[in-house]
């Protein structure tokens, strides 16, 4: 009896962690379902959420022009809502997942999807743009952490150069993770000469700088144009 109720327990507890909705979707202002839309994708730091997401990786340009998916990540940092991008052939399959559902939702523009993320959400987007398990256009990487996967390589990079592939790195300057990945990313970027932007940012930790709204705007025109 005692063993059938700690397994009734134990199915209660991970149902209530893993049934938990994983991706959150804005739609543009006056949106038309009937016209197509650019997908952007957010990937939220470790120990964080979707929600956390939603109240700061937003810009003007966003609300007004694009579909916008707030991802979360299914391996638990800290109870009960703080997660983190921990098993990534895993969290690959569950982008893809939800990636499928969403443009089966709603009409996306398969030719403009661009995917973002700050600390291990830069290094998911990273990774998911080296290896494409979804059609990217480009991303946003900010105090990217975590390292980097093993689709960082000359090879994927080159590719990527080829398929015209953007990539803007936005990094603090006192961010404890700069010289060892955000340098480490844009030097490799430069000496293959993927298209790309790098912007430190002056007296910035591990965090977001007040006005990355507006660093969004800006580069987000990059990525498209």
């Amino acid at each position: 009896m005692r063993k059938w109720f700690v397994f009734i327990v134990f199915l209660v507890l991970n149902t209530s962690v893993f049934s938990q909705k994983k991706y959150d979707v804005v739609l543009p202002l006056d949106y038309h379902k009937e016209l197509s839309y650019p997908l952007f994708i957010v990937f939220h730091g470790g120990n964080g959420n979707m929600k956390n997401m939603k109240t700061w990786w937003t810009s003007s340009i966003l609300s007004k022009s694009f579909i916008v998916a707030y991802f979360e990540a299914s391996t638990l940092d800290r109870a009960p809502n703080r997660w983190g991008w921990r098993n990534l052939a895993k969290e690959r399959n569950n982008v893809k997942q939800y990636y499928s559902e969403i443009i089966q939702t709603y009409n996306v523009n398969l030719n403009e999807v661009y995917v973002g993320g700050f600390s291990l959400g830069g290094k998911m987007s990273v990774d998911l743009a080296l290896n494409q398990a979804i059609p990217i256009k480009g991303f946003i990487s900010l105090n990217h952490g975590g390292g980097t996967t093993e689709f960082f390589t000359t090879k994927n990079i080159i590719r990527a150069k080829e398929n015209r592939l953007k990539a803007v790195l936005l990094s603090g300057e006192k961010d404890y993770r700069y010289k060892k990945e955000s340098l480490k990313i844009k030097n490799r970027f430069e000496e293959l000469r993927l298209d790309h932007k790098f912007f430190e940012i002056k007296n910035l930790g591990h965090t977001s700088p007040k006005y990355f709204s507006k660093l969004l705007d800006n580069y987000i025109d990059f990525l498209r144009n």
